[in-house]
């Protein structure tokens, strides 16, 4: 007999449980379907609850998002002309006062729970969604894979040196959408690579890992802020500094300006804890004796004994501090590029502006590593 009052009371359980969450979706707004009016033009539905970069991608309109819509790097800005609903305390964070009179909002962070209207500028609104074949796939370092894509179709995309593609997988519940920068030089319009470290647990990188040649991914591009234009600015000196797989946009730069012949003074640093996360050590110490205009520094923070590393230690803006302290360059003739962990760009950042480096000459897209 207890059993079954137990039994009984747990059903009951359940179905208040089921007519809570019924109530409560119906007073925040999170059943039936809304409307999304873009530039006054564009209307779309979607279902109530869903987030609004979740919403415009799966209607082909896609936004930066260089975080993978964790709501850290700010990058997918709109104007909210109505129906946004309330700041969260990430969108205060990361966006300017004037940012926010204007009605700018994060998409990642809007959930649709009422009809919504939209500012996208037409540049975002013109960038295509694409597929890809895996053609090529090779180990690079510990955790660390190169995978060759080929556009589907004939198609071609045109990017810049150190920018980024947004890779799309259609999940039951929502799409999950990565970003990861080019490795490749844009001369090459049909084809691409790019650097992926396996996360533990990563939704993204567990599948890219896992893929067989001939498997096709969706993406979207080209993405990001941090690029070198031979056409369109002088440079003298770049600086370039990557931490871990943070390297891959710098190896699409340096094979730009090595196809281009650029004769400005390049120089790369790089930063890994242990000899086995470190790759294109030899590529780069190769080029370092053919050309004499670049230079060359990897750093281990944390060599294993195994390692017999004779070279660099530390942290890798460490060895970055010496070189700005030892070596006589004009801040006005100064290009770098960052890409890695948070904390290791911050310190980067901190050390150029010392320097005099106006933050203007200072690129970097703010990757969740």
């Amino acid at each position: 007999m207890t059993l079954v009052y137990t039994l009984i009371t747990i059903l009951v359980f359940i179905l208040l449980l089921c007519i809570f969450i019924t109530i409560s979706e119906h007073f925040l707004g999170l059943r039936g379907e809304a409307e999304v009016c873009i530039n006054s033009e564009n209307k779309l539905k979607s279902k109530r609850g869903t987030k609004l970069l979740q919403v415009l991608a799966e209607n082909n309109i896609f936004l930066p998002a260089a975080c993978g819509s964790k709501g850290s790097c700010g990058r997918c800005k709109v104007k909210v002309l109505s129906g946004g609903g309330y700041l969260t305390s990430l969108e205060k964070a990361l966006l300017s006062e004037n940012e926010l009179k204007d009605n700018f909002r994060l998409a990642c962070q809007v959930k649709l729970r009422e009809d919504i209207d939209l500012n996208i500028p037409q540049e975002l609104l013109n960038v295509r969604g694409f597929k890809a074949k895996l053609i090529e796939k090779d180990n690079l370092a510990f955790g660390i894979k190169k995978l060759c894509f080929k556009l589907e179709n004939g198609e071609k995309i045109d990017f810049k040196p150190g920018q980024y593609v947004q890779i799309i997988r259609d999940l039951p519940r929502e799409n999950v959408i990565r970003a990861y920068s080019f490795s490749s030089s844009p001369k090459v319009k049909d084809e691409f690579t790019l650097d992926v470290q396996l996360v533990e647990g990563g939704l993204m990188s567990t599948y890219l890992h896992s893929l067989e040649l001939g498997s096709v991914i969706n993406f979207c591009g080209a993405f990001g802020d941090m690029f070198v234009d031979l056409d369109k600015h002088n440079y003298n000196n770049i600086l370039l500094i990557a931490g871990g797989v943070g390297l891959a946009p710098m190896r699409s730069i340096i094979n730009y300006l090595k196809e281009n012949s650029f004769k400005g003074n390049v120089v790369l640093f790089h930063g890994v804890r242990s000899k086995k996360y470190l790759y294109c050590e030899n590529e780069y110490k190769k080029l370092q004796k053919e050309y004499e205009n670049f230079k060359y520094y990897p750093v281990l923070s944390e060599p294993a004994l195994e390692d017999g590393w004779i070279g660099k230690t530390g942290l890798v803006t460490e060895i970055f501090s010496e070189y700005l302290n030892e070596t006589e360059l004009s801040s006005d003739s100064i290009e770098a590029y960052l890409c890695g962990p948070s904390k290791m760009m911050e310190a980067a950042e901190k050390l150029l502006l010392e320097k005099g480096i106006e933050k203007k000459s200072i690129h970097s897209d703010p990757f969740s590593f």
